[in-house]
C-alpha cells in the first residue's frame, strides 16, 4: 500500500494512531497489518468516550499503552 496515496508519512517504529472507526476509537500501529481498517481488529478498541473529546481519546490511549 502507498503511504503516499493515504497521505501518511512513514514514523519511528512503534508508533501508534487514535481514530475514530465504527462509532468508537480505536488504537491502531502506523505499520503493519493490524493497521489495515477493516481487515485486521485494532490494538483497543472503546465507546464510553464521546465522538467529540479527542483530548479524552488520546489519555485513554496513552493510558491503554501503559505511558501514562
Amino acid at each position: 500500500m502507498d503511504l503516499r496515496a493515504r497521505r501518511e508519512h512513514r514514523s519511528d517504529p512503534g508508533a501508534f494512531r487514535v481514530r475514530r472507526e465504527y462509532g468508537g476509537w480505536t488504537i491502531r500501529p502506523m505499520h503493519g497489518w493490524r493497521s489495515l481498517r477493516g481487515i485486521a481488529p485494532p490494538l483497543a478498541y472503546t465507546r464510553r468516550i464521546p465522538a467529540t473529546d479527542k483530548d479524552a481519546a488520546c489519555d485513554w490511549a496513552m493510558e491503554r499503552q501503559g505511558i501514562r
